[in-house]
């Protein structure tokens, strides 16, 4: 998810992008599959990307129309919405390791809308790989021409092109000229990190563990008042909504649909809204770390539609460098979904089997950051359950803990109020020569207009 400070929309593609971005894209229906031979470069592998015959070579999957007008080339276009949907074609004989350049047009109909012109590497059997989801994403009011060059992931056999909008604000989308042609050159797979404002002062050395028997430390913890994920998508994280006992526990509530309370979430420029619903919380290190083991004991919120996470998170405008843990995964509270970042168009991600996560006891949520050589591995109750290796980031980052609410992807918050738990943090630094400290634009002021709580904003423990 700015799934955190310094976004403006972020439709977070899951598993499937993130996830983390475009999670929502899960279709049961298959796209037609395009037999290929040899693959000739320069040729678009994408049959029928200017739907000049209609939607011939395309699986519909709903809310989608040809139209003649709002064209970019051409006669014709495609016009996604008023409601999620999209079309798909899959294209057969690219194997792994295959460098391939996708490219489109696109344009949002109305301000709040995206266009998404994506690809997924997919094996013999029709899986989805894990790192292998590629997008372009559309948001301007005129036509825009973007390109992706990119490298098949281990596995791929075959490769899904498809077309996507996301529920948005329930207007429409256009997009044309779909391509996907063998060759390009590849994307700077780390871009190099242009450090923004000042640098985060070095957090303090050792050990970083806090079991909040003290409360939450100002000196120690942000609280974070702020509002992303898309205009009028939730109400934002509060300062109200964070609490502690006495015995050092942890609560952050996230309010759903059926919310009725004094609460009133906030716009993202923190004006208030006219209720509560879909308003979360998160509590934020004060200061930013690196490779390093992070772990958190704690108890998921367990409802659909909230997303309870644990992540860092760098962005300065240009990279986006993140690890996440979150639950629901695919709309399911039995999975959790791990994903690492270095830029918002591409990330890698696994959604994993959980189940004993909403058992009612504390579970251990950690993962190691390796930064030299570049490596997260992700795991619950000491088990491992994935390795990232690619999309690692490098830069120095607060983290994160808290409840939030996206846009779909974790599915409808059909209820009042429940909570997340928290019972310790612990991170352990690494120090790794691959480690970068650059500032994100951050000026270590906290209150009012900030995005974080002041001092009297904290809750007292009890």
């Amino acid at each position: 998810m700015n799934k955190k400070t310094n976004r403006g929309v972020r439709l977070v593609v899951s598993a499937i992008l993130g996830l983390s971005m475009l999670s929502a894209l899960i279709y049961s229906v298959p796209a037609p599959s395009l037999a290929a031979g040899p693959l000739p470069a320069e040729t678009n592998l994408v049959k029928n990307g200017g739907f000049e015959q209609d939607k011939a070579d395309w699986e519909d999957w709903g809310a989608s129309a040809v139209v003649s007008t709002d064209v970019q080339s051409g006669t014709k276009a495609l016009k996604l919405g008023p409601t999620e949907g999209g079309m798909g074609q899959k294209i057969d004989g690219i194997s792994e390791n295959t460098i391939v350049t996708l490219s489109g047009a696109g344009k949002a109909g109305t301000p709040g809308e995206k266009a998404w012109i994506g690809a997924d590497c997919l094996d013999g059997s029709d899986k989805k790989l894990a790192g292998g989801k590629f997008v372009l994403g559309f948001e301007s009011a005129a036509y825009e021409r973007k390109s992706l060059a990119f490298r098949t992931v281990p596995g791929t056999r075959k490769v899904q092109v498809y077309v996507y909008k996301n529920p948005g604000n329930g207007k429409f989308a256009y997009v044309d000229d779909v391509a996907l042609k063998i060759g390009g050159s590849l994307p700077d797979d780390d871009p190099p990190i242009k450090s923004v404002g000042p640098l985060p002062p070095p957090h303090p050395p050792g050990v970083f563990f806090d079991d909040f028997k003290n409360g939450i430390d100002p000196e120690k913890w942000l609280i974070a008042k702020q509002q992303w994920g898309g205009e009028n998508v939730n109400g934002g994280v509060l300062p109200v909504n964070v609490a502690v006992t006495r015995d050092g526990i942890v609560e952050l509530t996230g309010n759903g649909d059926l919310y009725s309370g004094p609460v009133r979430g906030i716009n993202r420029d923190g004006s208030m809204r006219a209720d509560g619903k879909r308003t979360g919380a998160s509590i934020v290190t004060k200061y930013a770390y690196a490779s390093g083991s992070y772990e958190v004991r704690a108890k998921i919120l367990p409802k659909l539609g909230a997303v309870s996470a644990f992540w860092t998170f760098f962005n300065n405008g240009e990279v986006n460098h993140e690890i996440d843990f979150e639950a629901p995964g695919d709309k399911s509270l039995r999975k959790i979904m791990t994903t690492t970042w270095v830029v918002e168009e591409r990330n890698t991600s696994q959604v994993t089997d959980f189940p004993e996560q909403i058992d009612g006891n504390w579970h251990v949520y950690r993962f190691d950051w390796h930064t030299d050589p570049k490596r997260v591995d992700f795991y619950v109750d000491n088990r491992l359950i994935y390795t990232s290796s690619t999309n690692v980031p490098r830069a120095a980052s607060k983290f994160w803990l808290g409840v939030w609410f996206p846009k779909e992807w974790a599915g409808t918050p059909n209820f009042a109020t429940d909570k997340m738990y928290i019972d310790w943090v612990k991170i352990t630094p690494f120090l790794e020569k691959g480690d970068v400290r650059a500032g994100n634009g951050e000026t270590g002021e906290i209150g009012p207009g900030t995005g974080w709580a002041g001092l009297n904003e904290y809750p007292a423990p009890r």
